[in-house]
């Protein structure tokens, strides 16, 4: 009778020496400061949670293997998430401090609750995916214009001499200070006599219906017969009769 008294007043006294205490701070993984209200939950029979009011939390656990997570929302939403491993082989004091990391949407990086839940759904990575490509077109359609404008402007057109010696061959029957021009030649030259010796390319291309290509070929050879005179001007040039040639007119 003795020794069953004894044993039922040493027995709760054993079994409350096999529980550990197991307590920590948690942690924000940018600051390093105490993260208030994280839900701090461990898989112990039966499950135990509590709210880290200021960062801090406790629990009593007997001896055994368990599964401590902390989770932190920011209206509704998963913010940042920690899971820890800890092993208690005897009664007495654990400390186990906890850094919470961010939660990334569809990554292998503290995506999932201890309960095997996904903190985001499917539909958020099928739209970061679209975002993602449409996106990636709209930059790969800007590049391709821009080569594409940059080619155009490279390209320079010739100018076809042929057009313009086949417009005035076999057709030298003017003659102007001694040198035998063609017809078309002498209709510039004509044209430039009449405005005072003196005009722009801009308006000599205005006074006659060949195009700018032709006239400018023209110019050059009135230029290089000795005829005219070339001189720049701003965007532009002027068209000037030498002055021994324009007195002996």
């Amino acid at each position: 009778m003795i020794f069953v008294v004894l044993c039922l007043l040493f027995f709760p006294t054993t079994q409350a020496a096999e529980l550990a205490t197991v307590h920590g701070a948690v942690y924000d993984w940018e600051t390093f400061k105490l993260l208030e209200n994280t839900i701090v939950e461990v898989n112990s029979t039966p499950p135990q949670s509590q709210v880290a009011k200021y960062g801090l939390y406790s629990f009593d656990l007997p001896m055994g293997t368990y599964s401590l997570s902390a989770s932190y929302y920011e209206k509704g939403q998963l913010v940042s998430y920690a899971q820890e491993e800890l092993n208690i082989t005897d009664g007495g004091d654990y400390i186990l401090d906890i850094l919470l990391l961010p939660a990334y949407p569809n990554g292998n990086f503290n995506n999932t609750r201890p309960n095997g839940d996904t903190p985001f759904t499917d539909d958020t990575s099928k739209s970061t995916i679209f975002l993602i490509a449409a996106g990636s077109l709209l930059i790969a359609a800007a590049i391709v214009l821009l080569v594409l404008k940059k080619r155009q402007r490279s390209q320079v057109v010739p100018l076809d001499d042929s057009l313009y010696e086949v417009d005035h061959s076999g057709t030298e029957d003017s003659n102007y200070n001694g040198v035998s021009l063609p017809q078309d030649l002498q209709q510039l030259v004509n044209i430039i006599k009449a405005n005072g010796g003196r005009i722009t390319q801009r308006d000599l291309r205005n006074k006659i219906h060949y195009s700018e290509a032709k006239v400018s070929l023209m110019i050059s050879d009135l230029e290089n017969r000795g005829i005219i005179e070339k001189f720049k001007k701003g965007r532009g040039n002027i068209i000037v009769l030498k002055q021994e040639e324009h007195q002996n007119i």
